[in-house]
């Protein structure tokens, strides 16, 4: 950590130089990112075959197939959950004795 702090104290490159090097890198990450899409998607297929296949046959699921998929399940509603009261600033449901702004 003290050395971070150092090189903010006494920077090397300018901020000309600095943003020059963010830009090239976005370039090049962007470039990767669509570049390779298409080996990404050749290998999603197979697996999203395998979950459709066990989506169409729901009687050869494993115990520990649908108890991974409880836990997936319960942790996409949490995230939903504590979305909802970050955006609404609230526990607990709406505050109803204040008039909305609009």
């Amino acid at each position: 950590m003290a050395g971070t702090a150092k090189a903010i104290e006494k920077p090397t490159k300018s901020l000309d130089a600095l943003g020059s090097d963010i830009m090239h890198l976005r370039f090049q990450y962007w470039y990767r990112y669509l570049t390779t899409y298409g080996e990404t998607i050749a290998k999603a297929k197979p697996q999203f075959a395998s979950f459709k296949e066990k989506v169409m046959n729901p009687a050869e699921l494993t115990y520990r197939e649908v108890a991974v998929g409880a836990v997936c399940g319960l942790q996409v509603y949490g995230a939903f959950t504590v979305g909802t009261m970050l955006g609404r600033k609230s526990i607990i449901g709406y505050n109803e004795g204040k008039k909305a702004h609009h």
